[in-house]
């Protein structure tokens, strides 16, 4: 592993190259903080990205809208397998715990 020094911009070292921050024009070191600034925007964006968790679920409910649709169109007799299974599971569920909660009373 190899270390890099943060405030020093990654560039093939030459004669002319700064060894450090203090040896940069204003205008190498204005680039180089614009460039900080905006991989800093790009990683905080990707970070709210994934913490939203609202926005996540959105996501997930557009995907499985798109994958039931292709489904519909490409084979709607297992969809309709599908749909009727988890109602029939739905319905034993619901019918075993009534069962449950009564005979507990």
């Amino acid at each position: 592993m190899t270390s890099t020094n943060p405030t020093v911009p990654a560039a093939p070292l030459s004669e002319s190259t700064p060894t450090s921050v203090s040896d940069l024009s204003r205008k190498e070191l204005r680039a180089h903080l614009e460039q900080a600034r905006a991989k800093l925007s790009s990683n905080l964006d990707a970070l709210e990205d994934k913490v939203n968790i609202p926005l996540q679920v959105d996501k997930a409910g557009r995907r499985l809208r798109r994958k039931v649709s292709q489904m519909r169109r490409e084979n709607p007799i297992a969809l309709a397998g599908i749909v009727a299974g988890a109602v029939v599971a739905v319905g034993i569920t619901a019918v075993l715990v009534a069962k449950i909660t009564a005979t507990k009373k």
